[in-house]
């Protein structure tokens, strides 16, 4: 499991970041172990149905998260299908999830940064952050959610952890059926 985002303070609570609240909560969840520093990133890990689970945050900032995917990757001898990558996508509406087996970048420079190193067929979880035209893309990603955003931004995390430990558990394809789209109206 990776969640992509920027390391340091500065980008803790912005837009790019969600991967590694994703990746944080999901570590809480799962009572994960601190691993410290290794593979180029800071990584916990952690039992999930008698199976060991590795969270993993790269420090290498988002446009170069593939050479930490990549090592920790190699170092574990893990094939592509058992490996989610979490991150940010403008694409898609906030509070909006969005599971893909496979397929492009969309735009998104740290999933470009993992298919130069592995290809396109690298398991995802695209989070929904939305848009704004009045700022360009790098604005918008490095900008923190206004407080309006915040109830379903929670909701849209809370419902990422629940998703992903579905596809831990069940698979890709239930992972889909169930998590792709916006967060229902009634999720706290």
């Amino acid at each position: 499991m990776v969640g992509l985002g920027n390391p340091g303070r500065r980008y803790e609570r912005t837009r790019h970041n969600i991967g590694f609240e994703t990746a944080t909560r999901l570590a809480y969840g799962l009572k994960a172990a601190d691993l410290g520093r290794r593979w180029h990133g800071v990584v916990a890990e952690a039992d999930f149905a008698g199976e060991k689970v590795f969270i993993l945050k790269p420090q290498t900032y988002m446009n170069n998260s593939g050479k930490a995917v990549a090592a920790a990757l190699r170092e574990l001898n893990l094939p592509l299908e058992n490996t989610l990558i979490i991150y940010d996508d403008l694409a898609l509406p906030l509070g909006t999830l969005r599971f893909r087996p496979g397929g492009s970048d969309g735009g998104q420079k740290g999933m470009r940064s993992i298919i130069e190193q592995l290809g396109e067929n690298v398991p995802r979880l695209r989070l929904g952050i939305g848009a704004d035209s009045a700022l360009t893309p790098q604005e918008f990603v490095l900008s923190p959610f206004d407080s309006a955003e915040l109830h379903l931004l929670e909701a849209m995390l809370n419902r990422a952890v629940m998703a992903v430990k579905c596809w831990l558990d069940e698979g890709i394809t239930a992972a889909m059926n169930k998590f792709n789209g916006p967060v229902p109206p009634d999720s706290d």
